[in-house]
């Protein structure tokens, strides 16, 4: 920030008058580049200082001067301070800046503000990302936006917007306040690269309009309506439906589903394994309240293995073969449930997948049931040993008879 500063000239005689006048003032506090000098206060204010121990006149100015950008210029808000001298007099001792803002550079439109806002929701609400369950409005301009330019690449002003917070367990309120935020920039010409957003604390921007109490289990429920929920469910719809279209067989076993899914493993793609993984996976793998987005450890899960089926240095096609070995265990107690275990094409090499009907919601009070994975573990050997033993091979159909 750029600090507007006046020092005294040592060959100006000082000048000592019970109360400055405004002419005596302006003659102080002006230089070359001063434009403009205009009296905030009517009259001045005698007070203590003490650290300098002694009695000071203070009149507040606001003064406009030529910056160091070319037509822009600088307001500078401050204090124009004397000290007592004895007998009554006053003498001009410094200007005490308090504020500076720039003029001449256009404040930055409505849609240019909410677009770069746009970029990045979380950051503008912060803590109330996840609280906020219903938006009255977007946030908009105050009434008074207080615009400062704290340097050309830099202005902060307000915005106001109402909405529906959870405050408590059991209670959410309605709130109107006031947003003060800060833009940044690299350059004039530049667009704006980075904000700070910080809900007012000022007690007069803020008003709670309306309080609504509900139970425990209807404000877990009020969870799902959350910014932080529906932004993040339609991402994950996004990108869900940017995945390949998959029409899945009608499975009618376990076995067929988990031909299937080795099948994707050995000849398909990253996307189209996941797209597959959305449709068979328990519920119990997703967000609860979702059908696109699983939960941050099962995501991690997931990745982990198409890293490992796809993009390592051994894949699975290269670890298995098209037509392998498999080994089918039934659950017991009269359970439809069954894992079924894929073997690889080298030794302690193996995956499995573990299948079952699932309750998939009700039609007319009768259970809809679906195969669907409950757990699943997909291994690729990455070792050396493994990698030079199926590359030794100079027909693979030596290393996959069955193929």
């Amino acid at each position: 920030m750029f600090r507007f500063s006046l020092i005294l000239s040592f060959l100006l005689p000082l000048f000592a008058i019970a109360q400055p006048s405004e002419a005596e003032i302006r003659k102080q506090i002006t230089n070359a580049g001063t434009k403009q000098i205009k009296f905030t206060k009517t009259t001045g204010t005698r007070q203590w200082n003490s650290d300098a121990g002694n009695w000071e006149w203070v009149r507040g100015v606001e003064v406009i001067r030529t910056s160091d950008y070319t037509g822009i210029d600088l307001v500078v808000t401050g204090d124009v301070v004397y000290q007592y001298t004895g007998a009554g007099k006053y003498t001009y001792w410094k200007f005490r800046t308090l504020s500076n803002q720039y003029l001449g550079i256009p404040n930055p439109t409505d849609k240019e503000i909410m677009d770069f806002l746009g970029t990045d929701w979380p950051k503008f609400y912060g803590y109330y990302f996840r609280k906020i369950v219903k938006l009255h409005a977007e946030p908009v301009l105050a009434e008074n936006p207080d615009w400062t330019w704290h340097t050309p690449n830099s202005v902060s002003f307000k915005m106001k917007q109402s909405f529906d917070f959870i405050y408590s367990n059991t209670e959410v309120q309605t709130m109107e306040t006031i947003w003060n935020i800060r833009l940044y920039r690299d350059n004039p010409k530049d667009k704006w690269k980075n904000f700070i957003s910080v809900k007012s604390q000022d007690a007069r921007e803020e008003k709670i309009t309306g309080s609504q109490k509900y139970t425990v289990e209807q404000v877990n429920d009020l969870e799902k309506k959350t910014l932080f929920f529906t932004f993040a469910e339609q991402k994950a719809k996004q990108e869900a439906a940017a995945l390949p279209s998959v029409t899945l067989p009608d499975f009618k076993n376990a076995e067929e589903m988990v031909k299937y899914l080795h099948d994707v493993l050995r000849n398909g793609n990253p996307e189209k394994f996941r797209a597959v993984l959305l449709q068979l996976l328990h519920p119990g793998y997703f967000v609860e309240g979702s059908t696109v987005r699983l939960q941050p450890q099962q995501e991690q899960t997931l990745q982990q293995v198409i890293t490992a089926v796809y993009n390592n240095k051994a894949t699975y096609k290269m670890m298995y073969c098209q037509t392998p070995a498999y080994k089918v265990d039934q659950w017991g107690g009269g359970s439809q449930k069954k894992t079924i275990y894929i073997t690889g094409a080298v030794n302690n090499c193996n995956s499995s997948f573990t299948i079952a009907p699932v309750n998939m919601g009700y039609k007319e009070g009768v259970a809809q049931t679906a195969l669907k994975i409950t757990e699943y573990g997909v291994y690729v050997r990455q070792d050396q040993d493994a990698i030079n033993f199926v590359s030794s091979f100079s027909d693979r159909k030596k290393l996959c008879p069955n193929d």
